[in-house]
């Protein structure tokens, strides 16, 4: 009897890792975005000179890695938004390659359940741009 408590439990706290992300309530149509990948936390408190850009990669993916930051993509005119979905899983592990480069990326714009006040990105694609 008490096996099959742990059982329910650890299933239980398995499927919390998994749905760990908040519920979207609103998708928009496929977007296409270009800008910057950037660490959010360094952009708020340090600027664009000092937040973006090649030099300040290798401080961003230690913030990542080490103090799990929140990953964001700084984009041409439209803002900034948090990278959410698939992209996000293990520390970003998909977006850490691009991080201080400029992207294009594709997917859709999601607003989520508990969160108003920050654009999220729900990043299907992304590549290097090429128009810098």
């Amino acid at each position: 009897m008490r096996r099959g408590v742990l059982t329910v439990v650890s299933v239980c706290a398995f499927v919390a890792l998994l749905g760990a992300q908040e519920p979207v309530i609103k998708r928009s149509p496929p977007l296409t975005y270009t800008g910057e990948i950037v660490d959010i936390s360094c952009y708020k408190s340090k600027g664009v000179a000092g937040g973006t850009g090649a030099a300040h990669a290798a401080c961003a993916k230690i913030c990542v890695l080490e103090k799990g930051a929140t990953v964001g993509i700084l984009t041409d005119g439209d803002g900034l938004f948090k990278v959410w979905g698939a992209m996000a899983a293990d520390k970003y592990a998909k977006v850490m390659p691009y991080i201080g480069q400029t992207v294009e990326v594709t997917g859709t714009e999601v607003t989520l359940s508990n969160n108003y006040d920050v654009r999220s990105f729900d990043v299907q694609t992304i590549k290097r741009s090429k128009s810098r």
